[in-house]
């Protein structure tokens, strides 16, 4: 029983370490430095909520829009073809 009590303790020391943050940063030199983002975020302008992203703006870069099925007038021999578009099989 003594055995498992030490297995016990020695699992909670090790979960209860800091693995994240290195020794030698105190919580001083962390709100100094999240002040200091804090500082570069109010001096850059930020974006209107309400803009548009890039990506959903209209552009006249975008091809236009096809106004026939894709492959028609392209088939240049008179072979049929089935319901999916593809040559028929001979009979």
């Amino acid at each position: 029983m003594a055995e498992l009590m030490d297995d016990f303790n020695e699992i909670n020391e090790a979960l209860g370490r800091n693995f994240a943050t290195p020794d030698y940063l105190d919580e001083a030199d962390l709100d100094a430095e999240l002040e200091m983002l804090e500082d570069e975020l109010e001096d850059d302008p930020l974006e209107l909520e309400d803009s548009t992203p890039a990506y959903l703006q209209e552009s006249s870069s975008m091809p236009a829009v096809p106004g026939k099925a894709i492959g028609a007038g392209e088939q240049k021999d008179a072979t049929k073809v089935d319901e999916f578009g593809l040559p028929a099989v001979p009979n």
